[in-house]
């Protein structure tokens, strides 16, 4: 292996944390080789927004300061120029590239080079550091630190601890393990867990900060390890990766025999884990829906929350939908007026003792003042609501859905009654002796929602088993 290399050791400061929002304020560059330093680089950077007074008490680095500074695109081609051909070296080197790559971005110049991690590179040398943050590093090898979070000191001191490792190690042995490292440069320096253990097959994934019993997220693939890796490939575009990659140490893999076990096992987990950034699937107190009423033989409806039980068939047959807020379902009922011909007045989206205004517009047909026969207008609400109405349970009786996966061999067979799931058994026999009975028919909204889609966009690709109930 060649000893030659050339390294461009970087430490940027920011306004802040969030990587599409906040704005590099400061930029120190020193380029590394087998010869020694080649070249270093510097610049304070003119954010163009007001930077915050924690952040300023943190790096000294205030609005005074940097208003006479370039901002990031007059200094853009000059320090792309002087990166050509390098290895990007930072401590927590994601942090600092995903602010790069979207600063770049923004002047339409793109930018891809080999990132490596110099607590990664660390990890390897010496496993049983208690931290790795650069000051507790400049302590345990002696080295003086006069300055906090300035982009100049701290990258110097990072070529101090690198010229360490050349010193304490062979060059090429320094070297072999850091091109093992970036070329493997998306995985969060802080994650506990060997990535090259996750199996390239259908299940359920939980993220872990500090305590394995509060999960941060759960996700489900039928490609794990794909699908993880995804999460930290993506951390420099999206908000809610980077905080996760920067918070994940830990990752919990449980396969499945299949997308539809694996989608169920999900919801079911973030119901009862809570992850904290879950939001979709949670465990929901209230719903937002729809409620059909009959007042004077015309239907009316009413974009309202109520307490539910999470179990579906709790849910009432006269609501209708479940949205994300009072102002969603408002908005589906002003597109049933246009598309239906609805009352806005019975829809309860205009509060008035009179005909509604479309009616002045010879918009509505009048049933908000009885001038339109109630049948005919209840024939269109009941369209309208159809989309939302409960489907019907396509099979005479229970059923099993058969799932199987050859990369993890497992085989599961998920029962279903009316939309309800039952749960799962792993062998035919076992299915044999299941007895569906009706006191079990409970399930969540999600589910029932989860099986709809699946059968519509699936059923040709499923091995159903009609079950007899007995």
């Amino acid at each position: 292996m060649s000893a030659s290399f050339r390294w461009a050791l970087i430490d940027i400061e920011t306004t802040g944390l969030h990587i599409t929002h906040d704005k590099i304020t400061e930029i120190a560059v020193i380029i590394l080789t087998e010869k020694g330093v080649e070249a270093t680089w510097h610049s304070l950077i003119n954010p163009e927004c007001s930077i915050p007074e924690q952040i300023i008490k943190l790096t000294g680095i205030d609005n005074n300061l940097v208003q006479n500074a370039p901002t990031f695109t007059l200094i853009a081609e000059e320090l792309i120029l002087l990166l050509q051909g390098c290895i990007l070296v930072a401590h927590n080197a994601r942090f600092d590239y995903s602010f790069l790559k979207n600063a770049f971005k923004e002047c339409n110049i793109t930018f891809q080079i080999p990132v490596l991690c110099s607590i990664k590179l660390l990890k390897n040398f010496y496993p049983a550091f208690k931290s790795y943050k650069l000051s507790a590093i400049a302590q345990a090898f002696c080295f003086a630190k006069e300055v906090i979070h300035r982009a100049q000191d701290d990258v110097n001191l990072l070529r101090k601890v690198i010229e360490h490792l050349f010193q304490e190690f062979s060059l090429i042995e320094v070297l072999r393990k850091a091109k093992k490292i970036y070329q493997q440069s998306s995985i969060p320096s802080t994650l506990v867990t060997d990535c090259s253990t996750f199996p390239d097959t259908p299940g359920v994934y939980i993220f872990y900060g500090n305590e394995k019993t509060l999960p941060l997220y759960i996700g489900k693939s039928i490609s794990l390890r794909q699908r993880i890796l995804s999460h930290f490939q993506a951390d420099h575009a999206h908000a809610k990766e980077f905080v996760l990659s920067q918070q994940v140490k830990y990752i919990e893999v449980i396969p499945t025999a299949g997308e539809l076990s694996a989608l169920l096992l999900e919801s079911a987990l973030i119901k009862e884990r809570m992850p904290l950034y879950n939001r979709r699937l949670r465990k929901k107190k209230s719903l937002v829906t729809i409620k059909a009423t009959e007042m004077d033989g015309y239907i009316t409806l009413t974009a309202l929350r109520t307490t539910i039980d999470d179990e579906f068939e709790r849910v009432p047959n006269n609501l209708f939908g479940a949205f994300r807020s009072i102002n969603a379902a408002k908005k589906i009922m002003l597109y049933w007026v246009k598309e239906f011909g609805l009352c806005a007045k019975l829809c309860n989206l205009e509060l008035t003792k009179h005909a509604c205004f479309s009616y002045q517009l010879k918009k509505c047909q009048g049933a908000c003042i009885k001038a339109e026969p109630s049948e005919v207008y209840n024939h269109r609400v009941k369209e309208a609501l159809g989309q939302y109405k409960r489907e019907t349970w396509p099979y005479k009786g229970s059923i099993a859905i058969k799932e199987q996966d050859e990369g993890n061999k497992l085989t599961q067979y998920l029962v279903f009654d009316q939309w309800h799931y039952l749960g799962s058994v792993d062998t035919e026999a076992e299915l044999a002796n299941l007895k569906i009975s009706k006191k079990h028919l409970i399930d969540t909204f999600d589910d029932y929602k989860i099986l709809v889609a699946f059968l519509k966009s699936k059923r040709d690709q499923l091995n159903i088993l009609e079950l007899s109930d007995t």
